[in-house]
């Protein structure tokens, strides 16, 4: 089902609804619509106020009530931006996520409005840095921040929780958990007991490379591994389709493989500029976001290392 082109709508239950990102447009990340029964919740609020109001009046259409609740997954702009287009509801998350938003999103908003408007010319010229599966999305990530007025206002959320929120309605419960950071600062999911279903957020995709700048990979693994104890039938990643519980694992595994490499390449004692020439292993070579593989081995390098040198100075190891 078409709603815009910014997203398309994919029902996961009776009064369970995905709104998955279509290429090109100005949501770029994945929200849920959840009818508790009474009340309306939304999983983040996508990358634009233009997809967040698109998002908030197809949550009206769809469960007959503007959205009472807005959960931010974790405070990164293309999960939060589109905060400001739900005024009338309220918006939640972790107090870490809170935090980093208050701290944080200004700037991110800024330099990524300076960096996207110097890279949309390069997106297809001859010496385009990114892969041709990829532009379609990259366009409208970069039109759609450039887009918006230097004045958007930071929406942060208003509610907050420590570990755990539940929110209840006559049709279902839906319980926001934070295991602590792994992707961020600090990673909110909802799961749905009865439907067995899981917004993700980014700590998990599907078909693409996942972004590791903020992360740290092995607590990242230990979430995950956490979230697979759970009952689950379908998970809805942050960017790309739903799938099947093995989601997670498979993030998991990419992770761990992260891990792998820069563990091998630190044992060689190899030149730290040989870094970036590392090459994306078979299994991940037609995932999306290639372009996010070098900068993952190179803070999840940065990452071991510091650890490496900390068990050096406490007499437990040597430093690379």
């Amino acid at each position: 089902m078409n709603f815009s082109r910014h997203f398309r709508v994919e029902r996961l239950a009776p009064g369970v609804h995905a709104a998955l990102a279509v290429p090109g447009g100005f949501a770029l990340c994945n929200s849920g619509i959840v009818d508790l029964g009474g009340e309306t919740v939304v999983f983040d609020s996508m990358l634009t106020p233009t997809a967040g109001a698109l998002l908030a009046r197809t949550a009206e259409r769809l469960t007959g009530r503007r959205p009472a609740w807005v959960v931010n997954s974790h405070w990164h702009g293309d999960h939060i931006w589109g905060n400001s287009a739900f005024v009338s509801s309220h918006i939640v998350s972790s107090r870490t996520v809170r935090a980093n938003i208050e701290a944080r999103s200004l700037s991110q908003f800024r330099n990524d409005r300076r960096e996207m408007r110097r890279e949309l010319p390069r997106l297809t010229g001859p010496r385009s840095p990114y892969a041709k599966r990829d532009r379609a999305e990259l366009r409208g990530w970069f039109q759609g921040v450039v887009s918006m007025p230097p004045s958007h206002r930071i929406v942060p959320p208003g509610v907050t929780f420590e570990d755990e929120l539940v929110l209840t309605g006559s049709r279902r419960s839906i319980e926001l958990r934070t295991y602590g950071g792994g992707h961020s600062p600090s990673d909110v999911f909802a799961y749905l007991p009865d439907e067995r279903v899981v917004f993700a957020g980014d700590l998990a995709l599907r078909g693409l490379h996942p972004s590791v700048g903020d992360g740290r990979p092995r607590a990242w693994v230990a979430i995950l591994r956490r979230m697979e104890k759970l009952p689950i039938s379908t998970v809805v990643p942050g960017h790309g389709s739903p799938g099947p519980k093995s989601t997670l694992a498979t993030t998991r595994t990419y992770l761990q493989d992260l891990q792998r490499i820069v563990r091998e390449w630190m044992r060689t004692r190899k030149e730290a500029r040989t870094l970036s020439r590392i090459p994306i292993p078979a299994p991940y070579r037609r995932w999306g976001f290639s372009i996010m593989f070098p900068g993952n081995v190179l803070r999840t390098y940065r990452l071991a290392r510091a650890e490496a040198l900390g068990r050096a100075r406490h007499g437990n190891g040597r430093a690379p």
